[in-house]
């Protein structure tokens, strides 16, 4: 497993933070079906953005570092771009946001813009 992080255009905000609602409503209900049709939709409207992808133990150390500062963190797929900074240093400007989504399979063969 990987996680890809891509940065959110302002363009695509909207859309993005519909399908995440959409994703996290199928992962607490258990519809594996919904999740892999939330994700592949995500993967589409960010297939554009910066993005980067993570190995699983990558993404634990970044979390680590949050949760050093924020110990209450709870990850919902959608992060202040700001928290994001180490990976994307560019992001300093409040407003921006970055989608954390884990990928496997097929999905992991998908062109990234990096």
């Amino acid at each position: 497993m990987k996680i890809r992080f891509a940065v959110v255009r302002p363009d695509l905000l909207k859309q993005v933070r519909a399908e995440v609602e959409g994703l996290l409503h199928a992962v607490n209900v258990g519809d594996m079906d919904g999740v892999d049709m939330s994700t592949k939709r995500l993967m589409g409207l960010t297939v554009y953005c910066t993005s980067i992808d993570l190995s699983e133990q990558e993404w634990r150390t970044f979390l680590d570092g949050i949760r050093v500062k924020n110990p209450e963190f709870e990850s919902s797929y959608l992060l202040p771009g700001i928290m994001c900074a180490p990976l994307f240093p560019q992001l300093s400007v409040s407003g921006e946001y970055v989608l954390e989504l884990p990928i496997y399979g097929d999905l992991q063969e998908e062109n990234v813009n990096v």
